[in-house]
């Protein structure tokens, strides 16, 4: 009997993921390196979310480290007027109010915690939403991409504030 030197399903998602990203536009202004560490932080995500509570902080923990990868290295990769170029003249200007960045949500906006919240199953669509990113083959802007990442940062840490509150409140 043999056995398998590799993991393989890691290596089919791998391929995959090399995949999309070689589909990608060429003149997209996000590199396919910064695409890798999105799919790392997709991974990371998908795995903290799925385990159990005895791995949540372990795995969360990646998943923040994943997340401010992948801005640390937008802002580095990335010319800050990318984003404004587009085919709608309004949007080019960015003193122009219909700018695209205007529809986004605010990054500071209140983590809407309290009764009825769940935090799991947000960070769960949140993450859903930065995948969609990574497979989609429409051009993503990093502006776009920045936002996706920084709602799935406040996502974990309502859910980190949640498991953490549930740990003392067992503790108790």
């Amino acid at each position: 009997m043999t056995t398998q030197t590799h993991n393989t399903p890691i290596v089919m998602a791998d391929a995959v993921i090399a995949q999309v990203i070689q589909l990608k536009d060429p003149d997209e202004a996000i590199s396919s390196a910064i695409w890798w560490r999105v799919a790392e932080l997709v991974r990371a995500c998908t795995t903290a979310t799925a385990s159990g509570p005895h791995l949540t902080t372990t795995l969360l923990e990646h998943a923040f480290t994943a997340t401010d990868d992948v801005l640390s290295s937008l802002s580095a990769d990335s010319d800050p007027t990318a984003d404004l170029v587009t085919a709608d003249p309004r949007i080019a200007d960015p003193r122009h109010p219909a700018s695209e960045l205007d529809a986004l949500a605010p990054l500071d906006a209140a983590l809407p915690l309290g009764a009825g919240y769940d935090a799991l199953a947000a960070t769960r669509r949140s993450c859903l939403r930065v995948a969609r990113l990574l497979f989609s083959l429409d051009r993503t802007t990093p502006a776009m991409l920045a936002t996706r990442v920084n709602q799935l940062r406040r996502a974990l840490a309502a859910w980190r504030f949640e498991a953490l509150d549930a740990r003392i409140s067992t503790a108790h």
